[in-house]
């Protein structure tokens, strides 16, 4: 048995999910082997998007590595931050005034909207995103991932450098220019995926993303990149692909 865990946004969905990459899929999975998302998103985001498509899958790794789910909505591992941390969070955030905020359970995801404009292709789909009210997820006192969306470099830069020199459990990873992701302490890709491998207990583990947040796991693993992804995502991968059908074709052959 194998296993493959993919990014999602840019990686398996470049623009769309093709058919012809869900046809490989399935095929990797009639197989015996077992196939997952692994992505930054929220788990009700990212099952949106899987219905969507139809596509299935064997687990659900959401907001980078924070939770884990099989097919039947079971969780297997969660890591939320500490809830005064996470309190003290949102009162960072709401005093910094950045742009957009957000801020998610596992499951659901809720947004701080302190100024949308200018509305660019990022900001209309995070403001076009599905949410649960704070409330809600406040009440739960389970909060384990948040985000912050700016197109001020520097604002970026200050908010990154603000929640990394002032908190001492939690990891704070800058995902790009504009964006910085906050989880529990340890939480991360590559930890999800050494969880995954000891679940199913297989061996063979391959992944593949395209963005920063996706290098702990590549590296981990000797993992992949999408031809799309960015350079030093490329500059880590073991092999580069411009589609699934390719990646399953090498990894047939380098088992021969």
């Amino acid at each position: 048995m194998k296993i493959l865990a993919s990014d999602y946004d840019n990686t398996l969905k470049r623009k769309k999910v093709s058919k012809a990459d869900i046809a490989a899929i399935n095929k990797f999975r009639e197989e015996g082997n077992k196939f997952g998302i692994v992505t930054g998103r929220s788990i009700n985001m990212i099952k949106d998007a899987l219905r969507h498509y139809h596509i299935k899958y064997d687990f659900i790794i959401g907001i980078n590595g924070g939770i884990t789910l099989d097919n039947k909505g079971k969780i297997l591992d969660y890591h939320p931050i500490d809830f005064q941390t996470a309190l003290n969070i949102i009162a960072d955030l709401r005093r910094l005034h950045n742009d957009i905020s957000g801020f998610s359970d596992g499951i659901a995801f809720t947004r701080i909207a302190n100024k949308i404009t200018p509305l660019n292709l990022t900001r209309a789909f995070v403001m076009g995103l599905r949410t649960t009210s704070q409330k809600k997820i406040l009440s739960s006192k389970n909060i384990a991932f948040f985000f912050t969306l700016n197109d001020n470099q520097a604002k970026v830069t200050e908010i990154y450098e603000h929640f990394s020199n002032n908190y001492d459990d939690i990891s704070v990873v800058r995902n790009g220019l504009d964006v910085v992701d906050i989880s529990a302490l340890g939480v991360n890709k590559a930890n999800a995926m050494r969880f995954v491998a000891n679940y199913y207990d297989c061996q063979q583990v391959y992944v593949i993303g395209d963005s920063v947040n996706d290098l702990d796991m590549i590296k981990e693993f000797n993992g992949f990149a999408i031809d799309l992804a960015e350079d030093i995502v490329k500059q880590a991968a073991s092999a580069i692909f411009s589609n699934f059908s390719e990646m399953f074709d090498y990894i047939k052959n380098k088992q021969r």
